[in-house]
């Protein structure tokens, strides 16, 4: 009974962990209210204090995720803990090694400001890239379904008793209504399983081959999502006059596997004297980016390397959200331009059939 129980809270507690970890909703409310406490010069075991009391309405509702983690957090900090520490499985990776920058460089509240900044930043990159593909995707899954409601309703009767002259009016309509009727449901299977792959593998594949991938999409906006963080971490740290080779180490620390091998091989590099542009550069994974990578070459000889570091990665960022809403632009012209050919095929084929079917003698039995 007692492992029954120890098994059902460690459950509780890992849902709640999840909840929270998914919400960037309730994690934003709680890092713009942190950042303004500390800003203030308040003490962080205070500031988690009355956010408890502030997130749980006095403590009416300790069970919320956010009343949890909170609460434990103040535990953990009370003994010692640090706040990076004690977020750990709470908050996801890119979120940890920046608040782990904070603590390290004195800065938490730019750090959480960060965050918040990176987090817009990424909205705006992902609704492009959904602007990109859901178009598309949603005119060709019409288009399929109209050819499969053809192969079904109308080319599957008419080929039980139409003349060859009207089947043969069908064209290539009829295998391809044949092939959507046989493997439609298998193809949409396939393409929502390797979505799954993709996006289950994303912080973990690593190796030459993924390097080579993170320059295409979709891998490349991970990139792009990751290196900005790394880069503004960075900044922090190396704004509070903390080594570089100390910097690249605390942001290993916090990463994920993908992250790490990266800033692994960018420390390797520093290590052997290398500047931190020269060191991205060499490792040859594109990360952040080719370019960036270049450009640091020159400006991480300069004293305010830091806020150096942090223009060139919002600059960057900007970038790159222009350059994926020109793509979500091509995308969908491209996508339109696919569906309105697909249609006009399919029209034609039936036009045909209609003509096939208005000549003398080329009725239906």
């Amino acid at each position: 009974m007692s492992d029954s129980n120890f098994n059902l809270e460690d459950f509780e507690r890992w849902l709640t962990k999840f909840q929270f970890r998914t919400s960037k909703k309730h994690r934003y409310r709680i890092y713009r209210k942190l950042e303004g406490m500390l800003r203030m010069n308040e003490a962080l075991s205070r500031s988690l204090d009355r956010l408890y009391l502030n997130t749980s309405e006095m403590g009416k509702y300790p069970k919320r995720p956010a009343a949890v983690a909170l609460r434990d957090w103040f535990l953990k900090d009370r003994s010692g803990v640090t706040l990076s520490e004690a977020m750990e499985g709470w908050v996801p990776t890119g979120e940890l090694y920046m608040i782990r920058a904070g603590e390290e460089s004195g800065t938490m509240a730019k750090s959480l400001h960060s965050i918040q900044t990176l987090g817009e930043k990424g909205k705006q990159m992902k609704d492009a890239v959904l602007h990109a593909v859901s178009y598309p995707f949603a005119m060709l899954a019409l288009v399929s379904f109209v050819l499969w409601s053809f192969g079904v309703n109308m080319i599957a009767n008419m080929r039980k008793s139409a003349p060859a002259n009207v089947i043969a009016a069908m064209g290539s309509l009829v295998p391809v209504s044949d092939m959507l009727n046989d493997w439609g449901l298998t193809f949409i299977i396939f393409v929502i399983v390797v979505g799954i792959v993709i996006g289950a593998t994303l912080p973990y594949w690593r190796g030459p081959l993924r390097a080579k991938m993170d320059m295409y999409p979709p891998w490349s906006w991970y990139r792009v999502l990751q290196g900005s963080g790394f880069m503004l971490g960075l900044s922090a740290l190396l704004g509070a006059q903390v080594p570089l080779k100390r910097a690249l180490e605390i942001l290993e620390e916090q990463s994920n596997p993908w992250m790490r091998e990266r800033v692994s091989a960018a420390r390797q590099e520093v290590l052997r004297g290398r500047n931190l542009g020269e060191a991205l550069r060499i490792g040859k994974y594109n990360f952040p980016d080719p370019m960036v990578a270049v450009d640091l070459e020159i400006l991480s000889e300069r004293a305010d390397v830091g806020s150096v570091i942090e223009q060139v990665t919002h600059e960057w960022i900007n970038e790159q959200i222009l350059s994926m809403k020109t793509q979500a632009a091509i995308s969908r012209n491209a996508g339109m331009a696919v569906v309105g050919g697909i249609i006009a095929w399919a029209m034609m084929a039936i036009f045909g059939v209609v003509s096939e079917l208005a000549k003398p003698g080329g009725g239906m039995n």
